[in-house]
């Protein structure tokens, strides 16, 4: 049995789905935040915020650099190997690991991994739209992980190893749910099941916001080399700026 034959066997049962909490049912948290004084990406050298947050201005005074920075928030499983895979792709300028779509206010890891938040591990990929896109960005994520396995990805089980991605803007929900859509035949070319990843605005699902994970986490398989991954080139080729 080959690989894809393979793949063709386990989708055949269909994706997993898992018990979701409620903004009610979901952990209370209201604690400080786990990451209160982020420090620079150790790989990339720059700030752990969002695209619109004061430290990239200072950022780009520093390098004398000029860039229209956008970001979008993707989830693939354990986000260890999930941040490093938009590590040194051109026009991706900062990544940080976190929590999103959930409800409990600055969760930790371990509340997390109970499944109890209602969030997702993910990364937040910041990076120039004059250099590369969003669907691009987002393309890298479906290229290496498995978008139709409901709320699992390999043996990690739990709705906080969903796939996602979480715009920040309507325009770019647009594209990615375009480009998201014209990517689902060639899944079923290669004995995938359907996509089941999760499109939505940051905005709109679980309290609205993006919550830095604890610094361990960050950049973790740099800190850890020989850390856990399971992510890699799934053999499906995902075009971008093709749609009409």
């Amino acid at each position: 049995m080959n690989l894809f034959e393979k793949i063709a066997a386990l989708n055949a049962k269909g994706p997993f789905r898992a018990e979701r909490v409620t903004a009610e049912t979901a952990l209370k948290g209201g604690r400080h935040p786990v990451l209160p004084e982020p420090q620079p990406n150790a790989v990339l050298g720059t700030p752990l915020q969002g695209a619109g947050d004061a430290a990239w201005n200072q950022w780009l005074e520093q390098q004398g650099k000029r860039a229209d920075l956008r970001d979008v928030v993707i989830g693939v499983g354990c986000f260890w190997g999930g941040e490093k895979m938009f590590w040194g792709v051109e026009g991706i300028v900062g990544t940080s690991v976190g929590y999103a779509g959930g409800d409990t206010q600055n969760p930790t890891y371990r509340e997390v991994c109970t499944g109890r938040t209602g969030h997702a591990e993910v990364t937040r990929v910041v990076f120039d739209a004059k250099v590369i896109s969003a669907e691009e960005v987002v393309a890298i994520a479906f290229e290496n992980h498995d978008p139709t396995q409901g709320d699992k990805q390999g043996n990690d089980i739990g709705t906080q190893y969903r796939s996602a991605v979480y715009a920040n803007s309507p325009e770019q929900l647009k594209t990615i749910e375009a480009a998201i859509e014209s990517w689902r035949e060639r899944f079923a070319e290669k004995g995938f099941g359907d996509i089941t990843t999760e499109v939505r605005l940051l905005a709109d699902i679980g309290d609205g916001h993006y919550y830095l994970a604890e610094d361990e986490h960050q950049q973790y398989l740099h800190k850890n080399p020989g850390g856990y991954c399971n992510h890699g080139p799934n053999g499906v080729s995902c075009p971008t700026g093709v749609l009409g």
